[in-house]
C-alpha cells in the first residue's frame, strides 16, 4: 500500500475519509510549469511586444498557461485534502471548494485566498499570511483588476506590455512561493501523533 495513502486521526474514523496523499509531485510539476511562464513572459519584456514569435507563438504560451491552471489546481486540491486530515473540521469550506471557489462569479475574488490560509494554518502554527496576501493581491492585478483597467481605461485588450508582464512575473516568483511553503509544511507522509486528541 502506498505509504501516503493512509487515512489518520479522526479523518480514519470519522466520514468522508480523506487519505493523506503525497503533495510534493504536484507542487514540484507547477512550480516547473509556472517557472516557464515566467521566463516567456520575462522573454516578451526584453524582446518586446511586437516581437515575431508573439503572433506565431500565442497558442503555445495560451497552453503554458492552461497548463499552469490545471497543474495548479491538482496540487490545490490535494494540498485542501491533505488538510482535511492534518485538521479535521477545522475549515470553513469543503475540500471541492478547493477547485469551485476559482469560477464562482465574484466570490473567486477572495474564496480561494481564504481557503489557502486555512490550508496553510492546518500545517502548522499561522505565519506567512502576508505572503499568502501579497500573491493574492497581485494575482488579483495580474487578472481581474489588469482586465478592467485595460477595457475601462486604457479602451484597448492587448496585455503585451511590459508592466503587465511584470506583474505576471512577480505572480509567478510569488505563487512558487506559496506554494513551496504550503507544501514543506504538510510532511512526507502521515506521522501517528497527527490529531490524535
Amino acid at each position: 500500500m502506498d505509504p501516503y495513502n493512509v487515512p489518520v486521526g479522526p479523518a480514519a474514523v470519522n466520514g468522508p475519509r480523506y487519505r493523506f496523499r503525497n503533495p510534493a509531485g504536484p507542487a514540484l510539476v507547477v512550480q516547473c510549469l509556472i517557472a516557464t511562464s515566467a521566463l516567456a513572459e520575462l522573454y516578451i519584456v526584453f524582446t518586446g511586444p511586437d516581437a515575431p514569435w508573439l503572433e506565431d507563438g500565442s497558442a503555445a504560451l495560451g497552453f503554458l498557461q492552461l497548463a499552469c491552471w490545471i497543474s495548479f489546481l491538482v496540487w490545490f486540491h490535494r494540498a485542501r485534502c491533505n488538510a482535511e486530515v492534518l485538521a479535521p473540521g477545522t475549515h470553513k469550506y469543503a475540500p471541492g471548494f478547493a477547485l469551485g471557489a476559482w469560477i464562482v462569479p465574484l466570490a473567486m475574488w477572495w474564496l480561494p485566498r481564504r481557503i489557502t490560509l486555512d490550508i496553510r494554518r492546518a500545517g502548522g502554527p499561522p505565519r506567512d499570511a502576508w505572503l499568502i496576501n501579497a500573491w493574492w493581491f497581485l494575482w488579483l492585478c495580474d487578472g481581474p483588476i489588469s482586465v478592467a483597467v485595460h477595457l475601462l481605461v486604457l479602451d484597448q485588450t492587448n496585455y503585451h506590455n511590459p508592466v503587465d508582464h511584470a506583474i505576471g512575473i512577480l505572480d509567478s516568483v510569488l505563487a512558487i512561493a506559496v506554494i513551496r511553503r504550503v507544501t514543506a509544511d504538510q510532511p512526507a507522509g502521515p506521522l501517528p501523533y497527527f490529531n490524535m486528541t
